[in-house]
């Protein structure tokens, strides 16, 4: 597996528009569902963001990527690509022990066989040896980017904020250990409370190397506890800080959107997506010209 350990990219491509996730309008869900119903569309705008000249990619572990990286090993175009894989994809292991039990479920995603080689997964589970079980599932989720160049890998909002909830520091510290002894690449987080994030990160973990991504936007919109507090945050921030949804799902305007995260002095990179090649380098450009 390629693996890189420079910084990120100024600008990140995303994959929400591939999955018809937009979190403030249901009929823009439906019309970018049905215009990537096919793994060959996604393919196409991947190919035409790394034309645009973005060269970065985050995205969830979601199985139909597994045609489309097929396609992407195949094209000599992406092979200084970074690809950024968040993990765990939820909904995939929901539907797995749907189908086949928890058992079964556990089966399908941990490499060898239960009984056998997975024996330690199940002792964990059993034990609460959460760590040695959490270590096997980033093992096969990492299968998925087999020959990729991996730049960073991030964990998702969901366990990072249960996590933080629960006052588990210490997982997501070892998450972050392990992906960076093992990978030797960055390690990361997404978290709709950034503040609470990044001292966890820098003073508690004494880990600044972790980069943290969460949404950022001039109205405020999934910045928890508050807007004032998350910019108070990122203005004494030490850990890499990567901004999303800094359009709130289409609720702020483009040139407003921009202007407002460049007026923020501490934001390393910028994570966003769009379904046309022509609002893709629209966007691209605007960022450009407003860039830190």
């Amino acid at each position: 597996m390629a693996i890189n350990e420079e910084n990120m990219d100024k600008i990140i491509f995303g994959d929400n528009q591939f999955f018809g996730v937009n979190h403030m309008s249901l009929d823009k869900t439906i019309v970018e569902s049905q215009r990537f119903a096919k793994d060959e569309a996604i393919y196409k705008t991947l190919s035409d963001v790394h034309d645009i000249g973005i060269n970065s990619f985050m995205f969830t572990t979601h199985e139909r990527f597994e045609n489309v990286f097929r396609l992407m090993r195949k094209d000599q175009k992406f092979t200084n690509f970074h690809f950024i894989p968040c993990i765990p994809y939820a909904h995939k292991y929901a539907n797995a022990i749907t189908e086949l039990g928890i058992i079964g479920g556990i089966k399908k995603y941990i490499p060898g066989n239960l009984f056998l080689t997975g024996v330690k997964g199940a002792v964990s589970i059993i034990s609460n040896e959460y760590v040695e079980l959490m270590k096997m599932l980033i093992d096969s989720e990492m299968k998925l980017v087999e020959g990729l160049n991996v730049q960073a890998l991030f964990l998702q909002n969901i366990v990072t904020d249960l996590l933080i909830g629960l006052g588990m520091d210490q997982i997501l510290g070892e998450f972050a250990t392990y992906v960076k002894q093992k990978y030797k690449i960055l390690p990361g987080v997404i978290t709709m409370n950034f503040a609470k994030a990044t001292d966890i990160f820098s003073d508690k973990l004494h880990m600044p190397e972790v980069a943290i991504c969460t949404p950022i936007n001039k109205i405020g919109f999934r910045m928890n506890p508050s807007q004032k507090l998350v910019e108070e945050s990122i203005a004494l921030h030490k850990t890499p800080i990567i901004a999303m949804s800094i359009f709130a799902s289409g609720a702020v305007p483009y040139k407003d959107a921009i202007s407002y995260i460049a007026s923020l002095k501490g934001i390393d990179s910028i994570l966003f997506g769009a379904s046309s090649k022509q609002h893709i380098e629209e966007t691209y450009q605007l960022l450009n010209s407003n860039s830190n």
